[in-house]
């Protein structure tokens, strides 16, 4: 039996998009293969959040079915997708389905049984767990399946009743297929193959893990669909963060060689991670070209240069906005990295606007504004510049605060904050850096200024302003927050690392720091969505109230 893995990247709620997708690689590949495998949620994209209780959206699904279904008439090959189905049992109305179409004719049907509820997951909020076996005969192979969650059963977890792979194990199958929709993050690569080699090993039989790709909101899936053989060796892999396909024989893979697992540099999987983030975001929405605030900074500088290698030099504009705080050399190394990137460079000065707007405000309010008040106009001008600038234009504008920052409440509402999208704001401010230096070692030239990157960091709001006047250096500041945030996912040695850090601070600005991570909730909450890289990141996976008075 030959098997396909079709690697692609959906758009949810692109029904004529996905279904062509879908019907290209059936022409492609339906009379040389006998099945063909695609990811979890294929024709719907994952993840349609409440699009589900939409009538439409079903109705939609289910005619792209039919036209899918018709297809499989001029094919020889049985065809796996991932679809919603409505539920015909009692509670929840939907279930996350795999269907086998084969010969006009709905061969099979699988309800995926474990939902998952946790960090960025909330599907049993609109589907029920499935009851259904998950084994199906055909060409004689016995064929068991599974939908991403269904394999990694957490005996921990009081939601989950019963393994699938448990039940699998006593099947005797040939081959096991599991659909995906695994987003990435750091690690992921190896913990999936880790999983999924237990799977092979306890049902004794080889595993194909066809995940999903591209960037759908916050979330990026990588792809990297894998094959596993019965003794739980890699001996495919499909490329990560673009798609692909590949077929290989059921018959020989339990003879090919043993694909080694190479370990990913953390600053390389970010950059391809955000690059299909951005890429994604700003396509699916509609966007064909950005513009971001530079203003001689680290942020905004890689920002720049992920934005770049995202949509190409035509398509991005950068903006040095100076006051009379701004150093000449901000402004100077904003063009000189424009430049190198070969993007467009314009400067407006926003000095005569601030003036006006502190003696308006000396004129309405009888005193002159504070010295927080006049750093935050600032920051508002360049805000209400930028998006201008994309209301005339309609240039897409992206944000450049990283998740230190971001964690603390070191940017302005409605200034720096201003865009549709972050890319750095899952980030730490050091984890920048090195991107940063990643960045110029793969261009083989200094792509980002030196001067960039040495430059003591500042908002430039105010005379001399640095950021470590009102901060802890970056290092340990990115361990506060990072322990905050992530302790209980990671290592015992990088919890050592970041404990280090800390331990030469006093007690009363670790407290500090974590009550300002508390108070700017309210900020994050109006923030643009980041692009998610870590294992626990802002945004949809990690929900905090605004009003709370924990350590108030």
């Amino acid at each position: 039996m030959n098997i396909v893995m079709a690697q692609c990247n959906f758009k949810v709620g692109d029904f004529a998009g996905n279904t062509q997708k879908i019907l290209d690689l059936m022409t492609e590949w339906g009379n040389t293969s006998d099945m063909i495998v695609f990811s979890e949620l294929s024709v719907s994209g994952y993840y349609p959040m409440d699009l589900l209780d939409r009538p439409e959206f079903i109705i939609q699904q289910n005619e792209a079915l039919q036209v899918i279904k018709k297809a499989t008439l001029s094919c020889k090959s049985a065809v796996v997708i991932g679809a919603v189905t409505q539920n015909q049992w009692s509670g929840k109305p939907l279930n996350n389905a795999l269907i086998v179409y084969q010969g006009g004719v709905e061969q099979f049907v699988y309800h995926k049984k474990l939902l998952p509820t946790y960090n960025i997951f909330d599907e049993a909020r609109h589907f029920e767990p499935g009851m259904l076996p998950g084994t199906w005969l055909y060409q004689g192979c016995r064929v068991g399946f599974l939908i991403c969650e269904d394999g990694w059963f957490n005996t921990q977890d009081p939601n989950y009743k019963s393994d699938p792979v448990d039940a699998l194990s006593r099947e005797q199958l040939d081959v096991v297929i599991s659909i995906n929709a695994s987003p990435s993050n750091e690690e992921k690569v190896a913990e999936r193959v880790s999983y999924v080699s237990n799977i092979s090993r306890r049902c004794n039989a080889p595993v194909f893990y066809v995940n999903q790709v591209g960037g759908n909101d916050e979330i990026v899936f990588d792809g990297g669909s894998f094959a596993i053989n019965a003794q739980g060796d890699v001996v495919q892999m499909l490329e990560s963060f673009a798609e692909d396909v590949a077929q290989l024989s059921l018959d020989d893979i339990n003879n090919l060689p043993v694909r080694p697992l190479l370990k990913t540099r953390p600053s390389a999987l970010y950059f391809k991670q955000l690059v299909l983030g951005v890429r994604d975001y700003v396509e699916k929405c509609g966007f064909s070209s950005v513009l971001v605030g530079a203003s001689g900074g680290i942020d905004s500088a890689v920002t720049l240069a992920l934005a770049v290698e995202a949509l190409g030099a035509n398509a991005v504009i950068g903006i040095t906005m100076p006051t009379r705080f701004s150093s000449k050399g901000s402004v100077a190394d904003s063009f000189e990295l424009c430049e190198a990137l070969g993007v467009e460079c314009k400067e407006v000065s926003i000095e005569s606007e601030f003036a006006i707007g502190i003696e308006r405000f000396e004129q309405a309010f009888g005193e002159p504004p504070s010295g927080l008040t006049m750093e935050n106009m600032q920051a508002r001008i360049r805000g209400k510049l930028l998006m201008a600038y994309s209301n005339h234009f309609g240039n897409f504008v992206l944000s450049t605060g990283n998740k230190t920052e971001m964690s603390v409440g070191y940017a302005t509402l409605y200034g720096d904050m201003n865009g549709g999208l972050n890319a750095l704001g899952d980030l730490y401010k050091m984890e920048v850096y090195a991107l940063a230096e990643y960045i110029n070692e793969r261009a083989g030239v200094d792509i980002i200024p030196r001067k960039i990157i040495d430059k003591a960091p500042s908002a430039e709001l105010s005379e001399g302003q640095k950021d470590e006047d009102s901060l802890p250096a970056y290092p340990q500041l990115d361990a506060i927050v990072r322990l905050a945030i992530e302790r209980d996912l990671m290592s015992a040695v990088d919890i050592e690392r970041d404990e280090l850090q800390v331990a030469s601070l006093e007690p009363s600005v670790v407290t500090s720091i974590l009550r300002k991570m508390d108070v700017a909730e309210f900020k994050r909450r109006q923030a643009p969505p980041i692009v998610r890289v870590h294992k626990r990141s802002f945004g949809i996976g990690r929900r905090l109230p605004i009003a709370q008075g924990l350590g108030a």
